[in-house]
């Protein structure tokens, strides 16, 4: 199936302020993100041409969905670096993953199965429904029991926090860090979660930015974004971007 893509024209690409993208879906073949190393390289190519020198690739990892072991993310990972070397690209690669919160998890969390980021941080995600029951609980315990820091990917895009924006303060109070998505910012998934994300930039809540991106539709999105106007409040809050420190 083609891709519809309307691109910005004759607009050069800012500087970017950070260079690591920390959530990526472009290891093939494990999730629905790229569906093969080919694809990956365009992918990979893509952020390049946007100015982003490393990536932590994240792929999902979900109990009925993609229930993506560790030696799974190790094998497509594996397929992807090398599919890029052979093809030149420049981009520095680290990975981690993208964890739902669901039992599945908690099993890896149990058994060491998980792969933290550099400082001790873990990448999660909320379903897609509804918060997940004793989230507060399974904060705590991921705090203290485990030693790691929560970021919560996406927050902007959860429903069910749109409309009760108190319940972000609740979450930072506890330690959880924020990141926002690129695409949410540029308006390419609706009106709500791109109104969301900007009141998170607005209350200074977003501590790490992720392109979370699966396809070449979602590379233009980001490159209309990064030449617009509104790209500028994203600007003012740079020195509250902590991407980078996640660079082992």
């Amino acid at each position: 199936m083609f891709e519809f893509i309307h691109i910005r024209r004759n607009r050069k690409l800012p500087q970017l302020f950070w260079q690591t993208d920390l959530h990526s879906h472009v290891c093939p073949g494990i999730d629905d993100g790229s569906h093969s190393p080919e694809k990956s390289v365009m992918l990979v190519k893509g952020m390049a041409s946007l100015g982003f020198h490393r990536m932590i690739v994240t792929p999902h990892v979900t109990d009925e969905v993609f229930p993506n072991t560790p030696e799974i993310i190790a094998e497509s990972y594996l397929k992807l670096t090398e599919a890029c070397k052979k093809a030149g690209v420049n981009m520095e690669f680290s990975r981690s993953a993208e964890y739902r919160i669901d039992e599945l998890l908690l099993e890896f969390l149990r058994t060491g199965q998980v792969k933290p980021l550099h400082g001790g941080y873990l990448l999660v995600e909320n379903s897609w429904m509804s918060e997940p029951a004793n989230l507060d609980n399974f904060i705590f315990e991921l705090r203290n029991t485990f030693g790691l820091k929560p970021i919560l990917a996406h927050p902007e895009r959860y429903r069910y926090y749109q409309n009760h924006r108190e319940r972000y303060d609740e979450l930072r109070n506890q330690g959880v860090l924020f990141q926002v998505n690129l695409l949410s910012l540029a308006g390419h998934y609706d009106k709500a979660c791109k109104n969301t994300a900007e009141y998170l930039v607005s209350q200074r809540m977003v501590d790490f930015l992720g392109s979370d991106v699966h396809r070449m539709a979602h590379i233009e999105s980001i490159r209309n974004y990064l030449t617009s106007k509104d790209y500028s409040k994203l600007e003012a809050i740079a020195s509250d971007i902590l991407n980078d420190t996640l660079w082992p």
